[in-house]
C-alpha cells in the first residue's frame, strides 16, 4: 500500500508544478469555442431582426394588427369597421392599446440596442454602429410618437445591465436626444468602410449595392427622418422646429421614390417575414373578406372619389362583383355596427343592401404578401417641405412645387406595390390641374394629401394628424366610447408596468397626465 502511495504521488508531483502555469489562461481554457457569445456573434443578424420586427414581423404580429389596423387606420376613417375592431368607434381595450409598447421593447428595442452596444467602439463596424443608431431613432420614434413619455436611455439595457427597471424620459428630452442622434450619426458614416451586407434589408437587399451608394441612402434617411421630427415640433417650439428643418434640408433628403426607405418582404417565410398588414388584411388572417371587418372608409372614398384620383382604380375593389371601376366603389360610413339596433349599418344612409358592397383594399396591389412596408417616403419628405416653405423656412423651393412634387411622388409610389399600378405622368398632371396648390388652403392641402400618402402606414398618418389637425375629420360619438366622442391622442401604457415598474410608471403619469386615450403627448399642444 505504501509503494501505491508513493507511485501516485511521483505521478501527480508534474501536474501539481505545471497548475499555477495552468491557472493564467484558466477563463480561456475553460471557454466552449465552438458555443456563440457576444464576441463572436454578428451584429448584422440583430440589426436584421430589429428592422423586421418594426414592420411587424413579430410571429403573433400584435403591434400591427392591433395599434396599427384595429385602432389607427379606423381612427384615420381610412378602414371602417361594423364588428370588433375598437378604433371605429374610440372603444378602450387596455390590451390593444398597450400592444405596441409590450411587442417594440422585447422584439426591436432589444436587438437595436445590443446592435449599437457591441459595435460602439469597433472602428471597422462604424458604419453598422452609425446605421443601427439612425435605426435606433426610427423605432423609438414611433414609439414615443404613440405612447408620448416611455422608457429611452435606459431601455434595451436588461441583458447587459440588468436594468429591468428603466426610468420613463420625458418626450421633449427623447425628441431633442434622437435629433442629435441622426445629426451625429449621418455626419459619421464613411464610404470608404465596410457596410452592413445583406442583413441590412432598407438600402442593400441582396448585398450587392455599392458601399457609397448604401451609405448616401442612409445619410438621406436620417436627414429625413430629422425633417420628419423636426416638423413634429411646430406646434410645441417654432423656433427649434424650424433649425431642425432646415438642417435636414441642408443635409440632403430622400429625392426620389427609388431613395424610399422600405423593407420588400418574402411571401415564403411565413409570419416572421411575409408582409404582416397584408398577412392580416388579406392573407392568413382574412380581414377583408369577413364582411364589414376592414372595408374602406366612406371618407377615404370619397376623398378620392370627389377628386377623381387617379390612385382609386389601383386601391380598392368591390367584393360582391369584384369591381375594380372607380364608379362603383363605396366607402363605408364610420360609427355603425351590426347589432340590430339604432347604429346598425343596415340604417346608415345609402346602405347598398349588402356589406359586400362596401369597396375594401385591393389585394393585388396593396396587399401582396410579397409587397413592400414603406418606412419614410419622398412623398411624405416633399410634402413635409411643402408645409415648412408655407412656414417661411428656407427649404430651396415655395410650398407649391414641394406639394406637386409630392403629390406626384405619392401617385407614382403605386408602381412600388405592383407594376401594373402605374400611374401616367399625363395623369398626374391632370389631376395637379384640376386641384392646384391654393396657399389660402395650404395646410389643408398639403396635410390632407399626407394623409393619403400615408395609406397602410398608419401610424404616421395619426401622429400627423395629431400635429396638423388635417384632414378635418368629423369624430363620431358611438355610444359606449372612452373618449367623449373624441379621437384618441395617444395609446395606453401596459397595466403590467403598474406591477413591475411602479416608481418610473408613476413619475410618468404624474409628469404627463392620466394613463387615458385622450391624454395628448408632448408635442401635441392642444
Amino acid at each position: 500500500m505504501k509503494s501505491l502511495h508513493k507511485l501516485l504521488l511521483v505521478l501527480c508531483l508534474p501536474a501539481l508544478l505545471v497548475m499555477p502555469a495552468c491557472t493564467k489562461n484558466f477563463e480561456d481554457l475553460n471557454t466552449d469555442k465552438n458555443k456563440s457569445g457576444e464576441n463572436s456573434g454578428v451584429p448584422e443578424y440583430n440589426f436584421t431582426r430589429a428592422i423586421l420586427e418594426f414592420t411587424g414581423n413579430s410571429d403573433y404580429s400584435y403591434d400591427t394588427w392591433r395599434v396599427n389596423i384595429i385602432y389607427c387606420s379606423m381612427m384615420m376613417q381610412q378602414l371602417a369597421n361594423v364588428s370588433w375592431y375598437a378604433g371605429d368607434k374610440y372603444i378602450q381595450n387596455d390590451g390593444w392599446a398597450a400592444a405596441y409598447f409590450e411587442r417594440a421593447y422585447p422584439d426591436q428595442i432589444k436587438y437595436i440596442t445590443d446592435v449599437i452596444r457591441v459595435t460602439k467602439d469597433n472602428a471597422f463596424l462604424s458604419n453598422q454602429y452609425n446605421i443601427a443608431r439612425i435605426a435606433k431613432v426610427m423605432i423609438f420614434h414611433r414609439l414615443t410618437d404613440i405612447y408620448g413619455d416611455i422608457p429611452y436611455s435606459e431601455a434595451g439595457k436588461g441583458y447587459s445591465d440588468r436594468n429591468f427597471a428603466p426610468k420613463y424620459d420625458a418626450q421633449q428630452e427623447i425628441y431633442m436626444d434622437m435629433l442629435k442622434e441622426l445629426d451625429e450619426a449621418a455626419k459619421a458614416l464613411d464610404a470608404t468602410k465596410a457596410i452592413p451586407g445583406q442583413g441590412d434589408l432598407i438600402y442593400n437587399k441582396g448585398g450587392a449595392i455599392p458601399a457609397a451608394q448604401v451609405v448616401a441612402n442612409w445619410k438621406k434617411l436620417a436627414y429625413s427622418l430629422m425633417l420628419r421630427l423636426g416638423m413634429r415640433l411646430s406646434k410645441r417650439d417654432d423656433a427649434v422646429a424650424k433649425t431642425w428643418v432646415e438642417k435636414a434640408y441642408t443635409g440632403g433628403l430622400i429625392s426620389s421614390n427609388e431613395e424610399n426607405a422600405f423593407i420588400l418582404h418574402d411571401a415564403s417565410g411565413g409570419r416572421t417575414t411575409v408582409n404582416r398588414v397584408s398577412n392580416i388584411l388579406s392573407g392568413e388572417w382574412h380581414a377583408i373578406d369577413n364582411v364589414g371587418e376592414a372595408c374602406i372608409s366612406k371618407t377615404f372614398m370619397d376623398f378620392l372619389k370627389n377628386n377623381n384620383d387617379p390612385r382609386l382604380q389601383y386601391i380598392a375593389v368591390v367584393p360582391a362583383s369584384n369591381s375594380e371601376v372607380p364608379a362603383d366603389q363605396l366607402g363605408m360610413p364610420n360609427g355603425y355596427d351590426s347589432n340590430e339596433g339604432a347604429t346598425d349599418i343596415k340604417k346608415a344612409p345609402g346602405y347598398p343592401g349588402d356589406t359586400k358592397k362596401y369597396s375594401v383594399l385591393n389585394r393585388n396591389v396593396l396587399l401582396k404578401l410579397n409587397g413592400p412596408t414603406f418606412l419614410v417616403t419622398y412623398a411624405q419628405v416633399e410634402l413635409l417641405l411643402a408645409e415648412a416653405a408655407k412656414r417661411g423656412w428656407s427649404v430651396g423651393a415655395d410650398a407649391a412645387t414641394h406639394y406637386n412634387n409630392g403629390v406626384k411622388a405619392a401617385m407614382e409610389q403605386l408602381a412600388q406595390y405592383s407594376a401594373n399600378a402605374s400611374i401616367s405622368g399625363a395623369e398626374v398632371q391632370a389631376y395637379l390641374t384640376a386641384h392646384p396648390y391654393k396657399d389660402t388652403d395650404g395646410y389643408n392641402q398639403i396635410n390632407t394629401q399626407y394623409w393619403a400618402a400615408c395609406v397602410l402606414d398608419w401610424y404616421e398618418a395619426w401622429a400627423n394628424w395629431r400635429r396638423s389637425g388635417y384632414p378635418q375629420l368629423t369624430p363620431v360619438n358611438y355610444v359606449g366610447n372612452a373618449t367623449g366622442g373624441k379621437i384618441p391622442r395617444r395609446m395606453l401604457y401596459p397595466s403590467s408596468e403598474l406591477a413591475s415598474n411602479p416608481t418610473n410608471y408613476q413619475e410618468a403619469i404624474k409628469r404627463q397626465g392620466t394613463n387615458a386615450l385622450t391624454t395628448p403627448v408632448w408635442w401635441d399642444k392642444q
